[in-house]
């Protein structure tokens, strides 16, 4: 039978609404939590791809957001960056609260009114109240070129509106593109479905061992289209107005014409979580919630950070936390 403990709050999650709401807990004299993430490390997306030296800025694109909870940090490189969190955790006395190298794939609530964490097949972690700061794993980026209105609807950054007998090219060399490129042959209803994947560099190196296993094994039977080793320079419609396919000019001078394009260049939304979760979406898989209190549907529940926004701010991710932290305490009394 595995075991149980009790806690205050499971924050899932530990970049920096995860982290800052650990820090805001602890402020607010809410000691027993905890901080689960499937990283070995807080911050996991900076420290992976943030370069030597690359500055952190609290903001992204330009969107701007003022700090106004407790936490925040000075504008520095990658590695001062990381520094600050350190120390921010230590004098707070929350370090002891985080769990690495743990993946958590959904929180329901049980009959008794606390959400289920499992943390393992021997452990069982129960929360009166959850907070996801799962991000949207680097959340897509979007290229370069420009994207013409007339075939907009066909650019996506899911499976979710492919239809089966669709010419479809997925663009990307990571997990998701793997994930997506083979999963989309092995679905039964999407049988007729002709896939092509995409990347820039000719062999495939970022996906895990068994993402490159089962992405090569349809390249070599010839069920997955290869087109690696070249990018896309733009995109166009073509076709009779109101139904205009996708054409693909590519770097090396060659063309394709596709029935839709899914770009997987830095993760996605988690659907998959959100859904397990019976957590309500909207129409682009972003959670739906309170945005004075982050709290979704699900009375205790709440979702922060990247995963609720597509500004990518850390001062607002930050912010988050303290809004969330607010709503809890103001339950307590």
């Amino acid at each position: 039978m595995a075991s149980e403990k009790i806690v205050d709050i499971a924050i899932i999650g530990a970049g920096p609404g995860g982290m800052a709401s650990a820090i805001e807990a602890k402020l607010a004299g809410i000691d027993n939590i905890v901080v689960i993430d499937k990283a070995s490390t807080h911050n996991d997306m900076i420290h992976k791809f943030y370069k030597r030296g690359k500055r952190v800025d609290k903001d992204w694109m330009g969107r701007k957001a003022e700090f106004e909870g407790n936490v925040s940090f000075e504008e520095c490189s990658k590695e001062e960056y990381i520094e600050q969190m350190d120390k921010l955790l230590e004098s707070h006395g929350v370090l002891d609260k985080f769990v690495y190298d743990v993946e958590i794939w959904n929180t329901v609530k049980g009959e008794d009114g606390l959400f289920i964490v499992k943390v393992s097949e021997d452990e069982i972690i129960k929360a009166k109240n959850v907070i996801v700061s799962v991000g949207r794993m680097g959340k897509p980026n979007k290229p370069g070129y420009k994207f013409p209105k007339p075939i907009r609807p066909r650019l996506n950054f899911n499976l979710s509106k492919v239809v089966n007998g669709e010419k479809v090219m997925i663009i990307g060399g990571g997990d998701t593109a793997g994930e997506y490129a083979y999963g989309l042959i092995e679905l039964d209803d999407m049988q007729d479905c002709e896939v092509t994947l995409n990347y820039r560099r000719p062999k495939i190196n970022r996906m895990n061992p068994i993402n490159t296993e089962m992405t090569m094994k349809y390249i070599n039977n010839g069920k997955l289209l290869n087109k690696m080793g070249v990018d896309i320079e733009s995109v166009e419609p073509v076709g009779e107005e109101g139904d205009e396919r996708v054409l693909v000019n590519f770097t090396d001078g060659k063309h394709g014409v596709y029935d839709r394009l899914v770009f997987a260049l830095g993760g996605t939304s988690p659907k998959d979580f959100l859904v397990n979760s019976k957590i309500e979406t909207g129409k682009w898989d972003e959670p739906l919630m309170n945005e004075k209190t982050m709290e979704t549907n699900i009375e205790g529940l709440y979702t922060i950070g990247d995963v609720v926004t597509d500004q990518g701010s850390i001062a607002l991710a930050f912010n988050h936390a303290s809004f969330v932290m607010k709503d809890i305490v103001s339950k307590q009394k």
